[in-house]
């Protein structure tokens, strides 16, 4: 990262909600599938809107829209205002407020852009907690929220979201809302806050309390590919060509990062490793149950399947295509049939947590799939116009590795972010792939 470049504070302050919460909704409570995720775990993402210096908007407007909107939004969604109990399952919707930094970047909103791939910018872009320790983890803000503002008049607004209390579903809905809010939409939707109802949470002290992350723990190297429209057509013809009926752009794309992951793993070890390969994809199951949940509830409504391959094994795209499909619809059965299957499947990650279990039980290199495709982020329209880029930061603390898929600002190409620990996967052996990078380029 350029030495030159600091983000300059201009004031840091905690929006409290609109209105005061109820003293009957004081004490809100998490789901099952919510305590399952450690509450040090944050989901941060940045919309990049580099063009608003040709639009009406001032500066302190903007910063004034931004928070009095963001008020009367967490009246809506009183528990993002609130802190984490010490119980593990409740939130105390005190309405202590949501961090709210602003500040300016010295250079244009185009420079952080090209310098995205490799993460040194995020230290620029996202908030960092005015309380750190553990000893304070009960005084942090659930929504870290920054406001960044450039020489060319352009801004990036990042928000950083406990995991715990939502998924990137919620996240979504989340920002929809309070942009919603801040055009003065009629009619919009309160979310829906009733996980609890569905998941019941368990005394906290039933499982182990999580640690914070430890300093050394979770060095990661990231790069951000771009598989324009054209070259995922490519990919489906391959797949379709061989038999898969109606391939999917997620399931190409992340059939052949999986591919390209265990050949690299195959090479850092002289093609001799022998340790198997587990690929975790997340599932939104919110309109897969039944009944189907609204698509605005908010809090962790997701389940996972792993899909496992012998990296000695030469598994060519169809077949891991057909292999990711086959563990899709296997978890896809269990939600519609049994509910209780769920329940079944957190309980058991409550005492075996994914990460320890992959690479300790299984020996094994483990990789984590997410997908944001149509999750509507793109949509975040404050007034000023829909953002040119949505950009999911990394994770601190969090010790795996970790593909997530975006859709393009198109809406039909898909940006894949690669989180690897630096100490597992040489990233120079992916970036010289010759295969991936006949459909991806690296969007430096």
């Amino acid at each position: 990262m350029d030495a030159s470049l600091q983000f300059e504070i201009i004031s840091e302050t905690f929006i409290k909600p609109s209105s005061p919460t109820p003293t009957s909704l004081r004490y809100h409570k998490l789901s099952l599938l919510d305590q399952g995720i450690s509450p040090y775990l944050l989901i941060p993402v940045a919309f990049f809107y580099p063009n608003i210096k040709g639009t009406r908007w001032l500066a302190n407007e903007i910063s004034q829209l931004l928070k009095s909107s963001l008020s009367k939004t967490l009246a809506q969604y009183y528990p993002f205002a609130g802190r984490l109990m010490k119980n593990g399952y409740m939130i105390d919707c005190n309405d202590m407020g949501a961090q709210f930094t602003e500040g300016r970047i010295n250079c244009r909103v185009s420079e952080i852009r090209k310098q995205l791939s490799s993460g040194k910018m995020e230290d620029l872009i996202f908030a960092r907690s005015l309380f750190s320790g553990p000893a304070l983890a009960n005084h942090r803000s659930l929504v870290l929220v920054q406001l960044s503002s450039f020489n060319c008049g352009g801004i990036v607004l990042s928000v950083s979201i406990n995991h715990r209390i939502a998924d990137a579903s919620s996240v979504s809905t989340f920002m929809n809302d309070w942009a919603a809010i801040a055009r003065q939409t009629s009619d919009i939707p309160s979310p829906h806050l009733h996980a609890a109802s569905l998941f019941p949470p368990v005394d906290g002290q039933q499982f182990p309390k999580p640690s914070p992350p430890k300093l050394d723990q979770g060095k990661h190297v990231k790069r951000i590919l771009a598989f324009h429209a054209s070259k995922i057509g490519e990919l489906k013809a391959i797949a379709l060509n061989s038999g898969v009926e109606n391939p999917t752009r997620f399931e190409v794309v992340s059939a052949l990062l999986y591919g390209c992951f265990m050949s690299a793993a195959s090479k850092a070890n002289s093609g001799s490793h022998s340790r198997p390969s587990i690929f975790v994809n997340a599932v939104n199951f919110r309109q897969i149950i039944v009944p189907p949940l609204p698509q605005n509830s908010v809090g962790n409504f997701f389940a996972y399947f792993p899909t496992s391959v012998d990296n000695n094994a030469e598994v060519k795209l169809p077949e891991l295509v057909n292999k990711l499909r086959e563990g899709k619809t296997k978890l896809l059965k269990e939600c519609t049939e049994n509910i209780n299957s769920i329940l079944s499947r957190q309980e058991a990650s409550h005492s075996a947590p994914l990460s320890t279990a992959a690479t300790e039980t299984h020996n094994s290199d483990l990789y984590g799939c997410s997908s944001w495709c149509r999750f509507p982020f793109y949509g975040v329209d404050f007034g000023w116009g829909t953002p040119s880029l949505v950009y999911p930061g990394t994770t601190p603390g969090l010790n795996l590795n970790i593909l997530i898929l975006t859709d393009m600002e198109d809406g039909n190409g898909i940006h894949a972010h690669l989180i690897l620990k630096d100490s597992e996967l040489d990233m120079s052996l992916l970036e010289e792939n010759e295969v991936l990078l006949a459909y991806a380029s690296l969007d430096a």
